[in-house]
């Protein structure tokens, strides 16, 4: 007899039968029957129960795959159109005019928002007739269910992707905005800076047969509030002004401009009359009514005269000028109210005799005031220590010396002021 299934055995055991080798009773017999037929119906139902639950899996399985099918197509739609939106304007950018036209640059990016949310809607507007639910439903109650809210966090989501589009499209539009302004200002920026080095002698080295001079003009932005100059007058004279305006950028280099132009005034209507302080009084009410007091300007003006050997000087709240001869240091003192503090402030000159050998340094406080990155200030003490030291040098020599000693004492810091000085040596 072949080998009974132990489950069979344990079965047959609990109906009592223990001898196999013998046929049961009829009453037991048929009870064999009974428990045989009820586990067939037992295998049978949960065949069946199975075979519903693979069906099911494997509708709702499809459905699921439908449903990426579409996400991905729609997110990829969303990709394309983010793509579509940057081109769209990243042309506008492109086809922009000259930024002194606004409203072309205006009408370019009106087009583009336009353009952007056209595709936006044409993208969003299928949304609502994404595929997969119909198919969800055939799959049953719950993974219609189910399928619907993920289909409601979908649209969510993609419904969040269009908010942060148009976004990114107003952003895109200030941008052109922007940019559009900053080119102008730019170009403005451009203008006045090169207005600005006009105003200030474009020769490193001014030599004349009494006396040589040597400049450095460098400004903290694109434009300056210093400027400096200097002209030939009769009889072998020479004028050498110096100012510094408050603060700087376009409205201090336009101050600038209008100290330049009443000093080329009054040199060129007084020139053998013309006198320092005559010069800083035409100035002033120049500076006066073009500030109306908001922008102010420290000046000194000098005249050098070599027959008789001395120089003029008056001014106006500047940093008085070093005069160092055989080695020793003074200021040059001369009292004054700013430029356009007062309209009718009133300047005085006063007259030093030079030698030859002496060595005169003017300078504005963007050099004494300049901060290292420990915010130290270098000081009007390093500069005059300084200046003794090279004093003796060619006047481009000690220039370069100190330019040097300013830039190493400043390191990686930007400059917070415009800096000009100017070396004069007398031969």
């Amino acid at each position: 007899m072949a080998e009974i299934d132990p489950l069979l055995a344990r079965q047959l055991r609990r109906l009592g039968i223990e001898d196999l080798a013998e046929p049961p009773d009829k009453e037991t017999w048929h009870k064999v029957v009974a428990r045989i037929s009820e586990h067939y119906r037992h295998v049978a139902d949960d065949r069946s129960l199975l075979t519903r639950s693979l069906d099911l899996s494997t509708n709702e399985m499809g459905a699921l795959h439908r449903q990426l099918l579409a996400e991905r197509d729609r997110l990829r739609s969303v990709v394309v159109a983010i793509g579509d939106a940057l081109t769209i304007f990243h042309d506008a950018a492109s086809s922009q005019v000259e930024p002194s036209r606004p409203l072309a640059v205006g009408s370019t990016i009106s087009t583009a928002k336009r353009r952007f949310a056209s595709k936006l809607g044409e993208l969003f507007s299928l949304s609502s007739a994404a595929p997969g639910s119909a198919a969800l439903a055939a799959a049953g109650q719950g993974a219609a269910s189910q399928g619907a809210a993920g289909a409601s966090g979908s649209d969510e989501a993609i419904n969040e992707v269009r908010v942060q589009l148009v976004a990114l499209g107003d952003r895109l539009v200030q941008l052109l905005y922007d940019t559009a302004e900053k080119a102008s200002l730019k170009k403005q920026l451009e203008v006045a800076r090169a207005v600005q080095q006009m105003l200030v002698p474009g020769e490193d080295v001014i030599a004349r047969p009494s006396l040589r001079l040597a400049s450095h003009f460098q400004p903290a932005a694109e434009c300056g509030g210093d400027w400096w100059t200097f002209h030939d007058l009769p009889d072998g004279r020479l004028l050498t002004v110096v100012g510094d305006v408050t603060g700087h950028g376009i409205s201090s280099a336009i101050i600038t401009g209008a100290a330049k132009a009443a000093c080329d005034v009054v040199r060129t209507f007084a020139r053998e009359a013309l006198s320092p302080a005559q010069l800083l009084r035409v100035m002033n009410c120049s500076i006066f009514e073009a500030g109306q007091q908001k922008f102010l300007m420290t000046c000194t003006a000098c005249i050098f005269d070599p027959g008789a050997g001395s120089l003029t000087l008056a001014n106006a709240g500047h940093p008085f000028p070093y005069l160092v001869r055989n080695g020793a240091l003074r200021q040059l003192a001369a009292q004054g109210e700013p430029l356009g503090a007062a309209s009718s402030a009133e300047y005085t000159s006063s007259t030093v005799a030079l030698e030859a050998g002496d060595a005169l340094l003017w300078f504005t406080d963007g050099v004494t005031e300049c901060e290292n990155e420990s915010n130290e200030q270098f000081t009007e003490k390093r500069l005059r220590s300084l200046f003794q030291s090279v004093s003796a040098c060619a006047p481009e020599e000690a220039r370069d010396a100190i330019v040097e000693a300013v830039s190493r004492f400043r390191g990686e810091r930007a400059l917070d002021d415009d800096m000009t000085l100017v070396v004069a040596r007398v031969r």
